[in-house]
């Protein structure tokens, strides 16, 4: 068996694109809500989060601004102030009995970038059992069982993210992954070369994660 030498999500990034629950997308007509939708929308975070905050600081007990708050400071790289920013929409949502997939997935996201893989793992599976058609939980979760070293289980899940029609150039790797944590070393490679190919040329990749695949390959190589 070969050892995955990194955590996944320490290896390199999350690469899940965070998403916004239904009661984020609500029409709120206050003007500083909405401007902070506009400049989000438009790429300016800085000026979204200021007019963000502004609105907090008058509807502090507003669910929705503390999850745009925790997608923005997730995304310029706070992830420990996110998840506060999360746990603070969670409990309001829990206040009217209310749960979200996509918030659960973004605090697993949160949770996974700042390497804390149990309770990144709780929160995708929190949101499978809140709706099990959403494919973005099970990408999520198949990382942290590559990161526990459930390669069963982690196969099984990308499987399913692939099946409800969920598309990530990283899906090879993670099944090159597991497939390599249970010495099934052929077809390990076989997924690691597609994924080595498929990220030829291409801008987004992430480079940690080809060095993995890199890795890997290299140990499989020596095993054979």
């Amino acid at each position: 068996m070969i050892a995955i030498p990194y955590k996944f999500y320490l290896y390199g990034v999350c690469l899940i694109l965070a998403v916004s629950p239904a009661f984020a997308q609500t029409q709120n007509k206050d003007p500083l809500f909405a401007e902070g939708k506009s400049y989000f929308a438009a790429g300016d975070l800085k000026r979204a989060l200021d007019s963000f905050r502004q609105y907090e600081a008058i509807n502090p007990n507003n669910l929705a601004v503390h999850f745009w708050i925790g997608l923005i400071l997730d995304q310029t790289g706070d992830s420990k102030a996110a998840v506060s920013e999360y746990n603070q929409s969670l409990a309001q949502s829990s206040s009217i009995n209310l749960d979200s997939a996509e918030l659960r997935i973004n605090m697993g996201n949160s949770f996974a970038k700042l390497g804390n893989t149990k309770e990144a793992q709780s929160n995708y599976q929190r949101a499978i059992v809140i709706d099990s058609a959403n494919s973005l939980a099970y990408l999520g979760l198949s990382k942290c069982l590559i990161d526990s070293g459930d390669y069963d289980g982690a196969l099984s899940t990308i499987d399913r993210f692939v099946s409800l029609g969920g598309r990530d150039i990283n899906v090879p790797l993670i099944r090159g992954l597991a497939l390599a944590g249970q010495s099934k070393l052929s077809a390990a490679r076989e997924q690691l070369h597609l994924f080595l190919n498929s990220t030829q040329g291409n801008q987004a990749t992430n480079s940690a994660m080809t060095q993995l695949a890199v890795k890997i390959l290299s140990e499989i190589e020596i095993m054979q």
